[in-house]
C-alpha cells in the first residue's frame, strides 16, 4: 500500500511527466509532405525562420500559435509550415508585440533555451496536417509543433 507521501510524490511525477511532449517518428524532410503521413505525429529536422513577418492567432485552436518556416537547411527555398505554440516556457515562442523586431522573436527548445532563426537546426515533433490540391500539386503541408529539440 502507498501511503499518503508516496502517493502525493506518484502525482508530481505523473504531473511533470505530462509536461513535455513525446518525440515523433522521425521522417525525412523529403518525404514528409507525402499524403500518406497526414495526421501522423511526427520528427522533422531542419532550421525553424521567419518569412519577413509572423502571423500568430487562436483559429482552429485553443491557444495562440504562430506560424513559421521549417527549412532544410539555412536560407533554403524549400520548406513547410509550422505553428507554434505562443508562451514563455520551453517549445514556444514569446509573444510578439505591435512592431516587433526580428531581434524580439525568440522561440525555445524542450530545454528552454532559445533557438537562432535560420542557423540552429533542430528536430521539430508535432501533428502534420496535409491538404492535397487533387492535381498532383503540392497542396498545403504543416505542422501543429509540440516539441522542438536540437
Amino acid at each position: 500500500m502507498f501511503d499518503f507521501r508516496s502517493q502525493i510524490l506518484l502525482i508530481a511525477v505523473l504531473a511533470m511527466a505530462g509536461c513535455s511532449a513525446k518525440v515523433g517518428e522521425p521522417i525525412s524532410f523529403a518525404s514528409a509532405c507525402d499524403p500518406a503521413n497526414d495526421g501522423k505525429y511526427l520528427q522533422i529536422t531542419g532550421y525553424i525562420a521567419d518569412d519577413g513577418s509572423v502571423f500568430c492567432s487562436n483559429i482552429g485552436s485553443s491557444k495562440v500559435q504562430c506560424g513559421f518556416k521549417l527549412a532544410d537547411a539555412p536560407n533554403s527555398k524549400t520548406q513547410i509550415k509550422v505553428d507554434i505554440d505562443e508562451g514563455g516556457g520551453a517549445n514556444s515562442v514569446t509573444k510578439l508585440e505591435s512592431g516587433y523586431s526580428k531581434a524580439d522573436i525568440k522561440i525555445r527548445d524542450n530545454d528552454g533555451k532559445e533557438i537562432a532563426l535560420n542557423k540552429d537546426q533542430v528536430k521539430t515533433s508535432g501533428k502534420l496536417s496535409i491538404a492535397p490540391t487533387g492535381d498532383g500539386s503540392p497542396g498545403v503541408c504543416f505542422m501543429q509543433v509540440d516539441r522542438i529539440d536540437r
